[in-house]
């Protein structure tokens, strides 16, 4: 079997498609494997040192916004349509699995007119552009989000009388790796036992916002902190050097699990991968979701589950990220509720799940 795997921009949509490679290569190890996604964006770091092939195409982005850069990208989304049309007739998919991102709608499109079978995830609590446009023309869909799985259907939606009932709801996939206990990260980052670990992410692009909140508190949170901060490539604003400050671009992965199951509070984004390894390893978290996106109705959904801490608008301040992280040293059954809460909100078997769903889809 061979399966085309399309994502990316943004960490967000590889750290799912990697998941289900592991567990599809549990199930079916001769299976081949393709990552396409977009030659700027961290994904081909992260899939080439998970050991996968990795091959860029044009990405169009259409912004919702008046921008001189949407007249050009017609052009691009043709340009990245012909190259996905000469990867698909080269490499002879069975299967096509994306999770979203604008790479995905040629691969997916082009696909559909090659007749592979296309499976699609949904990981944000709001269905996404990308996903809007390649649902039509999807044989599965899946969901991170129960109710998600209600908003849009399965088959080729050209068809009206085509369409099957509502998307499955599997959660969102972690890779299997990331429960695996290691200790890795003590020794990458020089760590200590005498104070607790305060992670700081971005995402795999970082968080200019989240930069500048951690800049103005950085000399407070030092003295009673380890803080382990994930920049996003250019985006380390912070001139702060201290023992218990350390920054760096993009954490590999066995670092990254590792520093992940040892940290005592994690502040985030709320893109679907990140609330995934927090819910799956029960991390209390405080959440800050990128202003005017999807990304604050994934965070409301935590909040009203208190699965998390969530700043957003007026409230995202420095003064009160300071506040609540220095509460929340100090209020441990807070803090522990916080980590159960988060643990229950997604399934754990996702990734396995969608393994067989994708192996199911190339048998019918």
């Amino acid at each position: 079997m061979k399966i085309l795997l399309a994502g990316g921009g943004s960490g967000g949509p590889v750290t799912p498609i990697l998941a289900v490679i592991l567990e599809i290569k549990k199930l079916e190890p001769r299976t081949q494997f393709l990552f396409v996604g977009t030659k700027r964006g961290p994904e081909s770091i992260m899939v080439t040192d998970a050991g996968f092939k990795f091959i860029s195409i044009p990405a169009a982005k259409w912004r919702r916004y008046f921008s001189i850069k949407n007249l050009f990208e017609p052009f691009i989304f043709v340009a990245g349509f012909i190259r996905a049309w000469f990867i698909i007739k080269q490499f002879k998919p069975d299967v096509v699995f994306a999770a979203g991102s604008f790479v995905s709608v040629p691969i997916c499109w082009a696909a559909k007119i090659k007749k592979v079978k296309i499976v699609i995830h949904q990981q944000d609590a709001r269905v996404g552009l990308a996903n809007r446009l390649i649902a039509p023309v999807a044989d599965q869909i899946t969901t991170a989000f129960e109710q998600t799985s209600k908003q849009f259907y399965s088959g080729s939606g050209m068809d009206p009388n085509n369409l099957k009932p509502a998307a499955e709801w599997v959660g969102n996939p972690v890779r299997p790796d990331l429960l695996i206990k290691n200790n890795s990260a003590k020794f990458f980052f020089h760590l200590h036992e005498s104070l607790p670990i305060l992670l700081i992410l971005g995402g795999a692009t970082g968080s200019a916002q989240i930069n500048q909140l951690l800049s103005e508190i950085l000399p407070d949170l030092v003295k009673a902190h380890q803080v382990i901060h994930q920049t996003g490539k250019g985006k380390n604003i912070i001139n702060f050097k201290h023992e218990n400050y350390h920054a760096i671009e993009l954490i590999p992965f066995r670092e990254y699990a590792s520093i992940l199951q040892m940290a005592h509070l994690v502040v985030a984004r709320a893109g679907l991968s990140t609330i995934a390894e927090l819910s799956a390893l029960g991390k209390a978290a405080i959440i800050i979701p990128m202003p005017k996106t999807h990304q604050e109705e994934n965070a409301k959904i935590l909040a009203s589950l208190y699965a998390a801490i969530v700043l957003t608008g007026t409230d995202a301040t420095s003064d009160n990220l300071n506040r609540i992280i220095n509460k929340l040293k100090f209020d441990l059954k807070f803090t522990e509720a916080l980590g159960e809460n988060i643990s229950a909100i997604i399934p754990t078997d996702a990734a396995r799940r969608l393994a067989e769903i994708i192996i199911k889809t190339h048998a019918q």
